[in-house]
């Protein structure tokens, strides 16, 4: 029951997250900035691998069937066919990958780099693909139209570590 209670307090942070900050979109294409990618990270760090990845499915289901979560406080099944879909398809990845490679004595520098390479260097590359090709913008000029994206979610992983942190070990690791 604490897991399930663990999972679905989780999840309503994760749905709240597009809300947490001022609207601040990047022009061009209208992306804007949240927190949903710190949640996505928190998520790994405290939950258990599978737990994690069910955590992230659930947020995309509410989502697909239309409650506003997404960027740009929008649901339904727009967000799964539009320009950032590739990351969307990619976040119960990386809540999985996450909290299967965290290290279990909270070390701050692994878990930083394993944070940074799954949620930034794997999701990047790969969610670019489907946005470069959905925007007809060549591949390293999606790539660099998301560099800012880049280095505002590598500080958002030292935030959500931060977090971490502070939760006592008997609640992370249930």
């Amino acid at each position: 029951m604490y897991r399930l209670s663990k999972v679905a307090l989780l999840t309503a942070l994760l749905s709240v997250s597009a809300y947490l900050l001022p609207p601040f979109q990047v022009p061009v294409v209208g992306i804007a900035f949240t927190l949903q990618t710190a949640v996505i990270v928190l998520i790994g760090f405290l939950l258990k691998p599978t737990d994690a990845f069910l955590c992230v499915i659930t947020y995309l289901v509410l989502g697909l069937i239309g409650l506003p979560i997404f960027s740009n406080k929008v649901g339904g099944i727009a967000p799964f066919v539009g320009p950032t879909a590739g990351f969307l398809y990619l976040f119960p990845v990386v809540a999985f990958l996450i909290a299967l490679l965290k290290s279990k004595t909270k070390n701050i520098f692994y878990d930083i780099l394993v944070a940074t390479l799954v949620s930034i260097v794997l999701v990047y590359p790969l969610s670019t693909i489907y946005f470069s090709i959905y925007t007809k913008m060549s591949y390293m000029d999606a790539l660099l139209y998301f560099t800012p994206y880049m280095v505002v979610d590598f500080i958002k992983i030292i935030l959500a570590y931060v977090l971490y942190r502070k939760i006592p070990e008997e609640i992370a690791y249930l």
